[in-house]
């Protein structure tokens, strides 16, 4: 199994998730961040489940996602790890994320 990392942004991208469930259900903010840590160890078991983020936006890159519900996981693979890149709303604009 490769390893998983997770970018230091990401950690923001959950809270600020959370947070904004949280103003309406703070149980379905717990239940959506848990999901989204199971979109993770998915993506660790199954690097290859994701569509190329290169084919969602202008420019060439070689991350991937895979979406679950409003929410985007964007990552990349390597040899010998997967790293979570970002998390954000499905509506959002991803290529904003690259500036």
């Amino acid at each position: 199994m490769l390893k998983l990392r997770v970018n230091p942004l990401v950690v923001k991208d959950l809270k600020e998730i959370r947070d904004y469930i949280a103003e309406d259900n703070v149980e379905k903010a717990t239940k959506t961040i848990n999901k989204i840590y199971g979109m993770f160890e998915n993506i660790q078991l199954f690097p290859g489940m994701g569509a190329d983020l290169s084919k969602r936006v202008s420019f060439r890159t070689s991350y991937k996602y895979a979406v679950w519900k409003d929410y985007v996981v964007i990552y990349k693979s390597g040899k010998e790890y997967v790293e979570i890149v970002r998390v954000v709303n499905r509506h959002q604009d991803i290529t904003r994320i690259f500036d």
